[in-house]
């Protein structure tokens, strides 16, 4: 589990990442008059039910680390292999580091996150990456072609959390190149995590309509032999007033 605290509107909330049954105790704990489950377990989700407000389900792509390496590269498919065997006929180097230490990566991430949604990753999200993930890179000829964050939550799952890649359009490299190497550095991030001793490869979250116009992401993240996983977003709070308070909110809307 990860727990981060945040303001909004001079009101102090947590968001709790990846809470499992295990952890209901310590949730409910924490005593802020607001919580924001991230990807909670449906058992937690059952235990912790009548301090829930709203929930919705939410499906993500996650691979078994505990495969062997040959397991996980049988399980991908015969695209995406082919793709991360042709990145590895090119000169490259992976890293990972906190975001701190690996500006170029860093910024890549910023100005995508710029071009696609108007505004960089916030400041309040890269310092959780720097206090509870990592970011990895591939570089070629000392540029920046892919970068991913994640958040690790000790041995138990890595997540996914933003990515971007070199512009593929009168940028310095081919576009079917960078494809092929952002294939392989998700493989190397799965490797990576896998060598640390983490169990769960988390992916992110998929559409998980096969008409969303935006289907061709879940096909991508499935191609490397990952699984659906059900989980909940949910908003929580200790307080039965908070409680009331909320969902008369919510029906006035």
């Amino acid at each position: 589990m990860i727990h981060t605290r945040k303001t909004s509107a001079l009101v102090p909330y947590s968001v709790v990442w990846f809470p499992e049954a295990r952890d209901v105790a310590e949730v409910a704990n924490l005593r802020s008059p607001l919580t924001m489950i991230r990807q909670g377990s449906p058992e937690f989700m059952e235990r912790y039910g009548h301090r829930v407000v709203h929930r919705r389900s939410f499906c993500t792509a996650v691979a078994d680390l505990t495969l062997s390496e040959d397991q996980l590269m049988a399980r991908l498919s015969r695209t995406c292999r082919y793709g991360v065997r042709q990145a590895l006929k090119t000169e490259h180097e992976f890293s990972v580091a906190l975001p701190s230490e690996l500006p170029q990566a860093r910024r890549l991430i910023d100005e995508f996150n710029i071009e696609k949604f108007g505004h960089p990753v916030s400041e309040a999200n890269w310092a959780l990456t720097e206090r509870s993930g990592c970011i990895s890179q591939i570089t070629v000829e000392g540029q920046v072609v892919s970068a991913n964050t994640h958040l690790i939550d000790g041995i138990r799952r890595a997540r996914a959390l933003y990515g971007a890649t070199a512009a593929r359009s009168g940028g310095a490299f081919n576009p079917r190149l960078i494809s092929e190497l952002n294939r392989a550095l998700i493989w190397f991030d799965m490797l990576y995590f896998r060598s640390l001793g983490i169990r769960l490869y988390d992916a992110g979250g998929l559409f998980d309509d096969p008409q969303h116009p935006s289907r061709g992401i879940d096909e991508f993240k499935l191609s490397f032999g990952m699984d659906r996983r059900y989980e909940y977003h949910a908003l929580t709070s200790p307080y039965v007033l908070a409680r009331q308070g909320m969902r008369l909110l919510g029906k006035g809307a």
